[in-house]
């Protein structure tokens, strides 16, 4: 299936199917542009303001699912009454919801070996950047020249070799950046399915996401609500697309 341009003919409809809505929107280059560092990533006080709006209505909730831990997109919106989830969901926090997934928890020992050997491969190449996580972490390189983006591809292949897909970890791709994390049957879309099965009330799902790992959502809701992928691609399963991150902000006002 073709997405279609979200602002084409009056936008997605929603089908009423739920008492309500439920948007689930993804962080980096979903709220915020994607930026070289993540830390300096900040949410506008225009769109923290229309997501404080939604989640105010008594007919609607809101999630943020990211990549980043769940303290770390937590504080940067700092929203009461709405649901984080961090590292891709395996953490979610929200009103009368704590959840861990169990298999997050061990192999504490063998990342932290993993860890120090990506340390040592990239110290002398530049651009190169590492955000450790809970249970895993991120190699960037959006900041590297090309050659420096194929030793740092180098370096964790590497350091990650014997420990992937049927191991301990499994490798998550995404725009200029290597995630490693627990390999457990568990990503975005799953997260978005609990949270809709915990919640009291029937709601529509409406996704925003614009990374790889977003469309284990797109795929998990399927028709049973709207799902919306930032940038048009034809290899994607949502059915609309933004043209850009800066159509988020006219999205949420519609």
């Amino acid at each position: 299936m073709v997405p279609r341009y979200v602002f084409e003919n009056g936008g997605p409809r929603l089908e009423r199917r739920g008492s309500g809505l439920f948007l689930f929107v993804d962080f980096d280059g979903t709220l915020v542009p994607i930026g070289d560092d993540p830390a300096a990533c900040h949410i506008s006080p225009h769109v923290k303001e229309q997501l404080r709006r939604i989640a105010s209505s008594p007919r609607a909730r809101v999630a943020v699912l990211s990549g980043r831990t769940m303290v770390d997109v937590r504080e940067r919106i700092g929203l009461r009454h709405i649901f984080y989830g961090g590292n891709h969901g395996l953490e979610i926090s929200g009103p009368r919801i704590r959840f861990t997934h169990p298999g997050a928890r061990s192999s504490g020992h063998l990342l932290n070996a993993i860890i120090g050997r990506i340390e040592e491969g990239i110290r002398n190449i530049p651009g190169a950047l590492l955000e450790r996580k809970r249970f895993g972490f991120a190699l960037h390189y959006r900041m590297a020249d090309r050659e420096g983006a194929r030793r740092i591809r180098e370096v964790f292949r590497g350091a990650t070799a014997g420990h992937r897909g049927e191991g301990a970890f499994a490798v998550l791709r995404g725009k200029k950046v290597l995630e490693l994390a627990p390999a457990v049957s568990w990503d975005k879309g799953r997260a978005a399915l609990f949270l809709l099965g915990r919640v009291e009330g029937d709601y529509e799902p409406v996704y925003i996401g614009d990374d790889l790992t977003d469309e284990t959502a797109f795929q998990a809701l399927g028709d049973k609500g709207v799902s919306v992928r930032i940038g048009r691609s034809q290899k994607t399963a949502a059915g609309y697309y933004l043209r850009g991150q800066r159509e988020t902000s006219p999205f949420l006002e519609h």
